[in-house]
């Protein structure tokens, strides 16, 4: 142990040879040890006053003994008389000589010290919080054994409720080692089943076991212990008096120091968290309280104190109960305790929580819906369990936070499962998730076996109880309810992931989409060039036009686009049009399109409508859209991008007269989309052929594409409910980027980039975003027209999910327009609304497609997203990016204006995005 400086108490007529082989036996390597030699009080209490020659020769000879039996004790050691000791002289002494252990023979008690041996120590050990060891004297190693050389290895620790645990785990911690073996003794016959974790918490060395009494005594479990020479030294943390004052007593006891009080206020209510998964970067985790009606309520804003190893390592600032710390890369377990009310002094007797960290292994790892049935989760524990090649352990995600993560585990342990339960929002960095609808719940479990297999975890399978089954990538996703009806499902063979280190191996893992060699490639930021694009391309196709768009305006481009598709239909081209029907407006709710129906009733031309919804629509059937826009020509060329067929998608803002009293549609928006040539065409005709077929329409042979170019990329497509692979791929491209991220998007962040870009931000990376006006305005004034108010309602929440970035420090853009040749004189620069979508990393890889960054792209709607893997391309359209910078307004956060705003709508940030326009 480590005590250094100690203090004997005990009789002068003592024999003293076993307490002092048990200090060196305990105490190796002491500084210093004093000893108080008491007179016993029948035989030598007047030795000072009038006692004879004999006697007093007997005194002094009888402290030379003690002397040379203690010499070495300790390096330094000083024998004193005390022939009237008192509480109040010991305690200053002890103060005086910076005492740590204080140690009692058999003979210090009862009436050997005037005021009594037993108060004497124990108002000591109060006073100066010291640890006590005693002796009795039956107690004597053999002094010439190896046994009086050595420390004690077999410690009996007797814990009888939290705060003598506490108290243990802190003297385990400080005098504990790897030597030892520690049997703690427990109260009742319940043994937890998180002794590692206790043991991580604590920063116990020591081999140590928790049993219980079973069917005895204490007292009659320690005996037999004793009987069988199992015992070198029991430790109390309190004072044992009947075992003090037994004569029987053959072991020593130490007592350790006062427990500390523990527990918070009772009208406090309990902490709580999910463990911690290490994927390579910082620690994340949020608290909230345990109890609670409803979503779980994160901690108010403050300060938390991390312990580990016995230690407070980290005190950290919780914002809406979230935080993060770096990860050593070592700690298997986390205490926290709130900093305002917890004795940081006491870190063990504060900690109000024990957060396990999981780290990649080489174990295989079932996730499953923490809102498992019963049923269900006894189901897949039969099913582990038959796994004999390699047993699969089984980890529970919370999805929604309507549970405490304390009952989950207490569910878990009633089963007989290892009690650790991780957060879907933890993992994903999603925030409080509050715009993402429990029909995503399937896809969000397994995007989080998705991230943990990025990050090393073997991921053998999901169990979730979604009516969809979602999409994975090298692992088996199972619904719960077929796992109960048969019992007898296969869990496939798991493959460890390799050490995913570049953007590629990301993409691989999170999308699944393959690298696509030979394209000729060219992206675009102009509607004109866009509108040129289209025009040619149907203009000069000679078998057949695939077109697929989200909507479609009967408006100038509109009938213009039309022209051109009768035009290909009446040349013998086959035209496939395939809208979404709700917001094509066209066979959804009675809705009809005249564009379309003349376009649907042209020979040539065959019209599809997707998901047209009847009768009383569901928020399914509302979001749950097909979002893509993409035109293929003759299976050779295609044309993908965000826009639709209206007006402001393909109209230049030198094409159009605006003044003051324009309407909003009038006003050109800012978009973007990619020419595309050689074998990612074929993926997209796949994709089209796809989604023709879910429509009704019938199938025809896609053949491969040649190559053609020189650019790779990756066609990733989401559909919705069943992935996020766009979204994800958007996140690949920022948590991999080492310099620079450009993000141009008018729509409101979905947190997760939201918080990728802010801790791209924490690397050292520029961030720069560009945004707009869903409502343009010239001036500060929007323009007019349909749900005009709303929109710029809208934005104001676009805006909030960019004003934490630009706090951060993040380049923020308002894209502006300056005055164009045949606009109204004095309307000034107009800001418009970004419907591109667009992203652009380290000048090495872009993406643009259909897919917005805001939760309704992110998991409702399918989506397509071209990635493209050409420094070339990638640097060209960041030039053009830095191009429309200079016009556009910079947010500057210096600026009150901004910081008014941005304070405004702070409470836009709980605002469900799935309202988004």
């Amino acid at each position: 142990m480590k005590y250094r400086r100690i203090l004997l108490i005990t009789d002068l007529a003592a024999d003293s040879r076993g307490v002092l082989a048990s200090i060196r036996q305990t105490v190796p390597g002491a500084e210093l040890l004093v000893v108080l030699a008491c007179l016993p009080m029948r035989k030598l209490s007047w030795f000072g006053h009038e006692a004879p020659p004999d006697m007093e020769r007997e005194a002094h000879a009888a402290l030379d003994t003690l002397r040379a039996e203690a010499a070495d004790v300790a390096a330094t050691v000083d024998v004193r008389l005390a022939p009237d000791p008192d509480v109040e002289a010991i305690d200053e002494f002890a103060a005086a000589s910076a005492i740590d252990l204080l140690v009692a023979g058999s003979f210090s008690f009862g009436a050997s010290l005037p005021l009594g041996g037993i108060s004497i120590l124990t108002e000591l050990r109060k006073r100066r919080s010291l640890p006590l060891l005693w002796v009795p004297g039956s107690a004597i190693p053999d002094q010439a054994g190896p046994a009086a050389q050595r420390r004690a290895i077999e410690l009996v620790c007797v814990a009888i409720d939290r705060r003598a645990s506490v108290t243990v785990a802190a003297f385990l911690r400080d005098h504990g080692d790897p030597a030892q073996h520690v049997t703690v003794l427990l109260p009742g016959t319940a043994v937890p089943r998180d002794l590692s974790a206790a043991l991580d918490v604590a920063g116990i060395r020591a081999a140590v076991e928790l049993v219980a009494a079973t069917g005895v005594s204490r007292t009659q479990w320690i005996e037999e212990r004793i009987r069988a020479n199992a015992v070198d030294l029991l430790v109390f943390a309190r004072l044992p008096l009947a075992r003090l004052l037994s004569s029987e007593s053959s072991v020593p006891c130490l007592v350790l120091p006062p427990p500390p009080p523990v527990g918070r206020p009772l009208t406090e209510l309990a902490l709580d968290g999910p463990d911690l998964v290490a994927l390579g970067g910082p620690l994340r985790t949020r608290f909230e309280y345990a109890v609670g009606i409803g979503r779980r309520t994160p901690v108010p804003d403050q300060a938390l104190a991390l312990v580990s190893g016995g230690r407070v390592v980290a005190k950290l600032g919780a914002r809406d109960g979230e935080t993060h710390w770096p990860d050593d890369g070592r700690t298997q377990t986390y205490g926290v305790f709130r900093i305002e009310g917890g004795d940081a002094s006491r870190p063990l007797a504060a900690v109000e929580l024990e957060l396990a960290v999981l780290r990649p292994g080489s174990v295989p790892l079932v996730l499953f819906d923490a809102e498992l049935a019963d049923a269900e989760l006894s189901a897949l524990q039969g099913i582990a369990a038959q796994e004999t090649d390699s047993r699969p352990e089984l980890l529970a995600v919370r999805l929604r936070p309507v549970r405490s993560c304390r009952s989950i585990r207490a569910r878990l342990r009633a089963a007989g499962q290892a009690a650790r339960v991780v957060d879907a929002s933890v993992v994903l960095d999603e925030g409080t998730a509050l715009d993402v609808s429990e029909l995503a719940n399937a896809v969000r479990l397994a995007r989080v076996a998705a991230r943990m297999r990025v990050a090393g975890f073997p991921i053998l399978a999901i169990v979730h109880r979604g009516a969809q089954t979602p999409s994975t990538i090298g692992f088996t996703a199972l619904r719960a309810a077929e796992i109960v009806a048969t019992r007898a499902v296969s869990l496939p063979a798991v493959a460890l992931p390799g050490e995913p280190v570049s953007l590629a191996d990301r993409l691989d893992l999170m999308t699944g989409t393959p690298v696509l060699a030979g394209n000729r490639i060219e992206i675009e930021l102009d509607n004109v060039q866009a509108r040129h694009w289209l025009l040619a391309a149907i203009d000069q196709s000679v078998g057949r036009i695939h077109f697929q768009t989200y909507m479609a305006a009967d408006d100038d481009i509109g009938r213009l686009i039309e022209a051109a598709l009768v035009q290909a239909a009446a040349r013998g081209v086959s035209v496939r049009l395939l809208v979404d029907s709700l917001h094509g407006r066209h066979g959804s709710l009675g809705a009809q399109n005249p564009l379309l129906e003349r376009l649907g009733a042209c020979p040539g031309v065959e019209l599809r409508v997707g998901k047209p919804i009847s009768g009383v629509p569901t928020l399914e059937d509302l979001k749950q859209r097909d979002h893509r826009k993409v035109v293929i020509f003759d299976n050779r060329l295609a044309l993908l991008g965000g826009r639709n067929v209206s007006h402001e998608y393909y109209t230049g803002f030198d094409e159009v007269a605006l003044g003051a009293q324009s309407m909003w549609r009038e006003v050109p928006w800012l978009d973007a989309g990619a020419r595309v040539e050689g074998p990612a065409v074929t993926a997209l005709e796949h994709g089209f052929l796809e989604a023709w077929r879910a429509a009704g329409g019938e199938a025809w042979p896609v053949a491969a594409c040649a190559p053609t170019g020189s650019s790779a990329a990756r066609v990733v497509t989401h559909h919705g409910l069943r992935d996020a692979h766009t979204l994800d791929a958007y996140l690949a491209m920022i948590e991999t980027a080492k310099s620079h991220v450009y993000v141009v998007n008018g729509f409101p962040l979905i947190l997760e980039i939201q918080h990728a870009l802010l801790r791209a931000l924490e690397r050292g990376v520029r961030v720069c975003v560009l945004t707009g006006h869903l409502t343009p305005t010239h001036g500060d004034r929007p323009f007019e027209g349909p749900w005009s108010s709303a929109r710029t309602v809208a934005t104001e929440f676009v805006h909030s999910r960019v004003d934490a970035l630009v706090a951060a420090g993040a380049e923020g853009y308002q894209f502006a327009v300056a005055p164009r040749p045949g606009w109204e004189p004095g309307l000034g620069s107009i800001r418009s609304h970004v419907h591109a979508k667009l992203m652009s990393a380290d000048g090495r890889v872009c993406a643009v497609g259909s897919a917005n960054m805001d939760i309704t792209a992110g998991y409702w709607e399918s989506e397509l997203l071209l990635v493209v893997e050409d420094t070339s391309i990638a640097a060209a359209v960041e030039s053009r990016v830095d191009a429309l910078l200079t016009e556009s307004t910079r947010i500057d956060r210096e600026d009150p204006h901004w910081r008014e705003a941005a304070r405004r709508r702070e409470w836009m940030r709980h605002w469900p995005g799935v309202l988004s326009v």
